[in-house]
């Protein structure tokens, strides 16, 4: 199997395994057709990387040469995308229930603050009154492929409540602010075409309301995320220009018809952008016919936890095996020591033997961004395919590490 031109055998053998490798020319070809779907001479849009799904410096570097801004979640996020060279103006900050020193971190780094709640904007204030705050408004509705990832709704922990939103900005107001943005974020991971146009109608006209309440304007008003790619069994990928074409339609609608000023539309890919790109390969390391037949790798869920978290599922291939006809079922799982760390459950695979390298595909998004080194299975090294080369990014965890922060012994 090749992977940005390199065989998965070489890169195996020169990096090791566990291994993550990104194909940097997929990356830089899904920013293009994002920002090509939602191209408009009428309307301005503005693209924000959501780092959350990987926040590598590699990654967020290239997407910031690419004309994309970042969305940041946490100050270490707003350090990595200072560092690499974003804007401060180009940043839209994120948190939820944040604390004094995040959103100190958030003032002093010059990025759009975007307040989760009511009482978020009370918090701020006793740091600063910036002149222009945005609001995080939960629409009532939400979609996720997984309910874990559903982050709209009666269940969702984010969010101004819509039916609330209007005291939010009533209140921001009050303190003197009189530049605002607006934004949502329903859900993750999403196939359906019509999800994405309804749920920004559905936000502008939460805000069509606000404006003629209070009789402000938005400069921006940000969509979210949410975009899904296909994974395993999954059926057709979202169609992207078409979901752009109904998102600009709606949105020039909208603004020409509700009191809403001349904002941008904003977005916030994350996983649309890198997931497709990704590539986990770990090694077959051995064999268990049990009650059932088990392949241990030496990848887990400290490597790629989708699957214990959210009973996820990849695309997987055996290099040098794909096109084996006859299959067997089979679990894959780690080596920590849970039993949860499965990957999957009866999936028809070639006849696997030790040293056989597995590939799992679509593991560009929440894969080594999420990885933890649990019972000291430390965390693996990641790779860039540029240009047909292949650059180690991030050196593979080593115990060293970990003593590195252990202050011992404590003294009495």
């Amino acid at each position: 199997m090749l992977i940005g031109g390199l065989e998965v055998k070489e890169l195996a053998e020169e990096f090791g395994t566990p291994l993550y490798v990104y194909d940097f020319e997929r990356i830089w070809k899904n920013a293009e057709r994002l920002k090509q779907a939602f191209k408009s001479d009428e309307i301005k849009t503005g693209f924000y990387y959501a780092m959350k799904a990987n926040s590598h410096p590699a990654i967020v570097s290239l997407l910031n040469e690419r004309g994309f801004g970042s969305d940041c979640v946490s100050p270490g996020e707003l350090e990595i995308a200072l560092k690499m060279g974003v804007k401060p103006e180009n940043i839209l900050y994120t948190g939820n229930y944040e604390s004094l020193a995040d959103l100190k971190a958030a003032v002093n780094s010059g990025a759009v603050i975007n307040l989760d709640d009511i009482n978020s904007l009370e918090r701020l204030l006793r740091i600063a009154c910036p002149e222009l705050i945005s609001f995080r408004i939960n629409p009532g509705k939400g979609r996720g492929k997984f309910e874990q990832i559903n982050t709209g709704g009666e269940k969702a922990k984010f969010g101004v409540p819509h039916e609330k939103a209007w005291m939010a900005y009533d209140k921001a107001r009050q303190a003197g602010i009189m530049r605002f943005g607006a934004h949502m974020m329903t859900g993750s991971g999403v196939l359906d075409n019509e999800h994405f146009p309804r749920m920004l109608e559905l936000l502008l006209d939460i805000l069509g309301k606000i404006s003629h309440k209070l009789g402000i304007t938005f400069e921006f008003i940000d969509m979210g995320g949410g975009l899904g790619i296909p994974y395993y069994e999954d059926g057709n990928e979202l169609d992207i220009q078409r979901v752009g074409a109904e998102c600009l339609k709606i949105f020039k609608k909208k603004i020409t018809s509700l009191p809403l000023g001349d904002p941008e539309l904003h977005l916030e890919p994350g996983r649309y952008l890198v997931g497709d790109a990704g590539y986990l390969i770990t090694r077959v390391l051995g064999i268990k016919e049990s009650y059932q037949t088990f392949a241990g790798l030496d990848a887990g869920f400290n490597t790629l936890i989708r699957s214990a978290l959210y009973k996820a599922h990849h695309p997987i291939f055996v290099d040098g095996k794909e096109n084996d006809e006859q299959l067997f079922p089979v679990n894959l799982c780690g080596q920590i020591c849970e039993n949860t760390d499965i990957f999957t459950v009866g999936r028809q695979m070639p006849k696997l033997a030790e040293k056989d390298l597995i590939i799992f595909t679509q593991a560009g998004a929440y894969g080594s961004v999420m990885a933890m080194p649990y019972n000291h299975r430390l965390r693996p090294a990641e790779v860039a395919v540029i240009n047909g080369k292949a650059i180690e990014i991030t050196r593979r965890e080593v115990m060293k590490d970990y003593w590195n922060r252990i202050k011992f012994p404590v003294e009495r």
